[in-house]
């Protein structure tokens, strides 16, 4: 017969031993590797916001740009090496530079002129030497080709003053043709500069709707060219020492009685730092 107690002994020993067993499996086989957190749903991460838009530069008018000019200078290659800063420093607020002239010859002095006068905070200019024996087209079109003007920029200048040997008549016709393809590309009436003998003898045709820059020394007040009741800008100094220019430049100033001198600069909205200079001397 079977011993009940003992049997009940040695299944209560079986047990405890199992489940000692039990107990002693996850040492000797090692701790799991960590359940991985779970993956944050689309809705629980925060949208990435988009920076806002970097403020505008702060803009001038073209008036305020005139407002802050009075006096500068033009140069060509003929002028040699120019230090921008020192013309700036002696109180020229603007320069001219010769970038063109007739239908194939850019100033070599131009690219760097353009650019370091801007560096130097002078409000520049352009001017294209008009060839009177050449086409007019094809001479807008070489200087369009070589000039980007910006807004804050002078507006364009034709230098009109010596009459080439072999002209032929029509020259006003020709000329009004240059300034009519000049203003369709920049979008503003270009300026033209002239002497009022030049003008007087071989042009003597009204185009007093175009800005006049007028070349005269060693007088009180410029004499008027036939055409114009008045003037822009008035070269009355040729080829005098310039701080900071290596040879000559000539040098001008604005009419400031003049209420459109606004026309002198290409509009738009033209940085500030782009278009100052030097403050004007009371």
């Amino acid at each position: 017969m079977v011993d009940l107690p003992v049997m009940r002994s040695f299944y209560q020993n079986l047990g405890t031993f199992l489940l000692i067993l039990l107990c002693m499996v996850p040492l000797a086989c090692g701790e799991g590797p960590p359940a991985e957190a779970p993956a944050p749903s689309a809705a629980s991460t925060p949208a990435k916001e988009t920076p806002p838009p970097a403020p505008a530069p702060p803009q001038i008018s073209p008036q305020e740009v005139v407002d802050r000019l009075h006096q500068g200078v033009d140069v060509s290659v003929h002028s040699g090496a120019v230090d921008w800063q020192a013309v700036a420093d002696a109180g020229h607020h603007y320069a001219y530079l010769k970038a063109t002239e007739g239908v194939d010859l850019k100033d070599s002095a131009f690219d760097d002129h353009w650019q370091r006068a801007k560096e130097a905070g002078l409000v520049r200019g352009a001017y294209h030497f008009y060839v009177t024996e050449d086409d007019p087209e094809e001479q807008a079109q070489f200087f369009i080709e070589n000039v980007e003007l910006r807004p804050g920029d002078l507006v364009p200048v034709v230098d009109v003053e010596v009459l080439g040997h072999g002209t032929e008549p029509g020259l006003p016709n020709r000329l009004r043709r240059f300034l009519e393809i000049i203003e369709d590309h920049y979008g503003v009436k270009p300026m033209i500069y002239t002497s009022p003998n030049f003008w007087n003898r071989h042009v003597a045709t009204n185009f007093g709707d175009y800005p006049l820059w007028i070349a005269e020394y060693g007088v009180e007040q410029p004499q008027l060219p036939n055409g114009w009741d008045d003037w822009h800008l008035w070269q009355w100094e040729d080829d005098p020492q310039v701080p900071g220019v290596e040879k000559d430049a000539d040098r001008s100033h604005l009419n400031r009685e003049r209420s459109d001198l606004h026309r002198l600069v290409i509009p738009g909205p033209a940085a500030t730092e782009e278009a100052s200079g030097p403050e004007v001397e009371s």
